[in-house]
């Protein structure tokens, strides 16, 4: 009996990692059990019209830390100190937040490649581990809400929060686009080949070595060394060399939080590579997913030099 049971739990599990994100696991007699993943009846409004329309989940709410610790295929055992719940009154602020974000995208890109959950929370870990924000695995990412990460801004409008507190915004983009990288259905053709090949980070390790002191003049050295290698392979950074999903993570990054002007200023007039990078990814983006990236990018820039 117990082999029994064992062969139908690896089925059911194998059934679970093997569908994409719009391909929803659903309750079933033949399996035995009821669904659970998704928004409970009471929870708020906002939260299951989120669901509905992009099927991502926006949990504000728990009573075991390991609810948040604890995805389905992925556990955080480093953390010692579990989470805490967010106070009601700040609620209202983290929906405004996000909500924000998911207009800079578009539908059908959310529904088959965001991960499927935000959970936001008070605290995550605790003394010298805290976390300002933590990627479980692929489908679920943790952020501190209210924030307390250095130069984060104190939440005075949640409406334009999401324009208005840039360190903020970027961490949660730079945290995101990362697993975005990874849950893509595909590679986006021609963009790997449009640059050179991905050495695993050997060529920026090796500038490293090079360049060793922490004196202003070897830091300039370095960083003028990293930059030319990016420049000259078609990368954002010089981390980028370390292979595809570094890359293209650093590309949506950038792309969902600056001005095509800035970026053709600092990234595109100084390689082609990238230039030809950079039409490949936006191209597909928009003609794949209907979402065009640099007009996310445009308006987010816009937003923030009005609050300067």
């Amino acid at each position: 009996m117990k082999k029994i049971f064992s062969i139908g739990l690896v089925s059911m599990l194998l059934l679970a990692s093997s569908c994409t994100k719009n391909e929803s696991i659903n309750s079933s007699e033949s399996f035995g059990f009821q669904e659970r993943f998704g928004p409970k009846e009471e929870e708020l409004p906002a939260v299951k019209e989120m669901f509905k329309t992009y099927d991502l989940w926006l949990r504000l709410n728990f009573k075991d830390p390991k609810e948040v610790t604890n995805s389905i295929l992925v556990q955080d055992v480093n953390n010692r100190y579990g989470a805490t719940p967010m106070e009601d009154k700040a609620k209202p602020s983290a929906i405004m937040f996000v909500d924000t974000l998911l207009h800079n995208v578009s539908t059908d890109f959310v529904r088959r490649v965001f991960p499927r959950e935000f959970f936001f929370v008070k605290t995550y870990n605790g003394s010298w581990w805290k976390q300002d924000i933590y990627v479980l695995g692929r489908s679920r990412l943790i952020v501190c809400w209210p924030n307390e990460r250095l130069n984060t801004q104190p939440i005075t409008v949640p409406e334009t929060h999401y324009y208005q507190d840039s360190v903020l915004t970027r961490m949660v983009w730079g945290n995101l686009s990362g697993m975005l990288a990874q849950r893509m259905e595909g590679k986006v053709p021609g963009f790997e080949a449009a640059g050179m090949p991905y050495d695993n980070g050997k060529a920026l390790d090796e500038i490293n070595k090079n360049f060793p002191g922490n004196s202003d003049e070897d830091i300039e050295a370095r960083n003028r060394e990293v930059s030319k290698l990016a420049a000259e392979r078609g990368y954002i950074s010089g981390s980028g060399s370390r292979g595809y999903e570094v890359d293209l993570g650093q590309w949506f990054s950038l792309l969902t939080t600056e001005s095509y002007q800035n970026i053709k200023k600092v990234y595109l007039d100084t390689s082609e590579k990238r230039t030809a990078k950079y039409k490949i990814l936006t191209d597909f983006l928009k003609k794949e997913y209907h979402w065009d990236i640099q007009a996310a990018g445009n308006k987010y820039r816009q937003k923030l030099n009005s609050f300067n």
